[in-house]
């Protein structure tokens, strides 16, 4: 493979390249490196950057003063895949590692300062990159970094093609636990059946290994993995274990908003006590609170449970009932919250949910990752009518982010956005 690089710093990403299995690659010829400097066609002491148009900070590397240097590439190589390293590119995986291994030459263009004027952009990249959420001095490391992996999977580069074809991120999962001697240490011991010598079992166990890994460090990874249906069921049992004990949902009568922005109280619907029940069960709610300020109200409730709480619904064998014993019922959302903070000694983080776009919002991956991180409760709250009132809203630790479609029209209803939220937020993924 022939890979060249334009920079404006080209010795950064020499001296990446001079350690290792690269090196060799380099050396064996398995590799041919390229390396162009912007300053290559530009006059003595002139410079490659310029102000931006608009008047906002920072400058941008000029489509006239670069302009001859990518035609004088293009011209040595005219199949070349041409890259540009930046933040706004797709972020580099295995996958496309793997499919930029295939190219015969590829160029890494490198940015500064601000980034290229968008024409130079439009008229000679064919692949924006990106090496991840963050932001670099210039685009020299992101290029030994997009050299350094791609290079690895070209024959020969790597001595054991095993070593490639087990590293992480290969058929979308990390690898699992590694071990070297001693076998025992600190009464911390290997595995035994990595010293039974049986291969079946050790590569049976090493790929469990992997897949639980991958569950516990990086879950987004397994959308993707082809997994077995026994995988499947021992990943579900992991994840069952470790579900959602403080996490609650309710849904609030009082104080609601009406169309006119109005306080009111709604009625209770069969559906919502039903179906709402059946999602808090399916993805590992403790409880789900039905708030309601009526007595009236509050005992119909509890006569719908009744339903399907008797003998004779459960000698029948149906599923509702597991659901419903879920349900706690309060005369207020206050109540529910203190009822939580009597079982765990602290109030429960509060997170608010609306279908308006409002400030501060967060979003699910954010919220996700705090629930995964603290021991604290966690009560979710789902408004009826047009939604909770502000005053409920406003008091909350958080709101979330509103579900829906790209469409104007925004309406679900609140059993199918609790459904929704809950498997953003807990869904099996794989």
């Amino acid at each position: 493979m022939k890979i060249n690089t334009l920079s404006t710093f080209p010795d950064i990403i020499k001296n990446s390249l001079k350690y290792g299995v690269l090196s060799k690659a380099i050396k064996n010829k398995l590799i041919e490196l390229n390396h162009f400097s912007y300053f290559n066609e530009i006059e003595d002491k002139d410079r490659i950057d310029d102000e931006q148009y608009g008047h906002s900070p920072g400058m941008v590397i000029s489509y006239e003063k670069t302009y001859k240097i990518f035609k004088k590439i293009k011209k040595i190589n005219p199949k070349t895949k041409v890259i540009f390293v930046s933040p706004k590119g797709k972020k580099l995986n295995n996958d496309m590692v793997m499919e930029l291994s295939k190219e015969k030459n590829i160029t890494i263009a490198c940015g500064r300062y601000e980034g290229f004027d968008e024409r130079i952009i439009e008229e000679f990249c064919d692949l924006e990159i990106s090496v991840g959420d963050y932001i670099l001095t210039g685009g020299e490391l992101a290029a030994s970094i997009i050299i350094d992996s791609v290079s690895r999977m070209i024959d020969g580069v790597v001595n054991k093609k095993e070593s490639v074809s087990n590293d992480s991120l290969m058929n979308s999962v990390i690898k699992g636990p590694v071990y070297t001697k001693p076998y025992d240490y600190k009464r911390k011991k290997v595995p035994k059946v990595l010293l039974s010598g049986n291969h079946k079992k050790i590569n049976d166990f090493n790929r469990l290994m992997s897949i639980k890994s991958t569950l516990l460090k990086r879950e987004d990874l397994l959308e993707t993995c082809d997994l077995t249906i026994l995988e499947k069921k021992e990943l579900k049992k992991i994840k069952n274990s470790n579900q959602n004990d403080r996490v609650f949902i309710a849904l609030v009568h009082y104080p609601i908003s009406n169309i006119k922005g109005e306080i009111i109280t709604t009625s209770l619907t069969n559906l919502d006590i039903q179906d709402i029940a059946r999602s808090a069960k399916t993805y590992g709610i403790k409880n789900y609170y039905i708030t309601h300020p009526i007595l009236e109200q509050r005992n119909l409730a509890k006569k719908v449970i009744g339903y399907w709480e008797n003998e004779k619904e459960r000698k029948n064998k149906n599923t509702k009932h597991e659901a419903i014993n879920n349900i706690i019922i309060k005369k207020s959302l206050n109540e529910a919250i203190l009822d939580i903070k009597k079982k765990y000694g602290k109030k429960p983080i509060t997170i608010a949910t609306d279908a308006k776009i409002m400030n501060n919002m967060v979003s699910y991956s954010h919220l996700k990752a705090k629930i995964q991180g603290k021991k604290d409760p966690y009560l979710i709250i789902f408004g009826t009518g047009w939604g909770l009132s502000n005053n409920i809203i406003q008091s909350c630790d958080y709101i979330l982010k509103p579900v829906g479609g790209y469409n104007e029209y925004n309406h679900l209803s609140v059993r199918s956005a609790v459904a929704i939220i809950l498997d953003k937020l807990f869904g099996c993924n794989f």
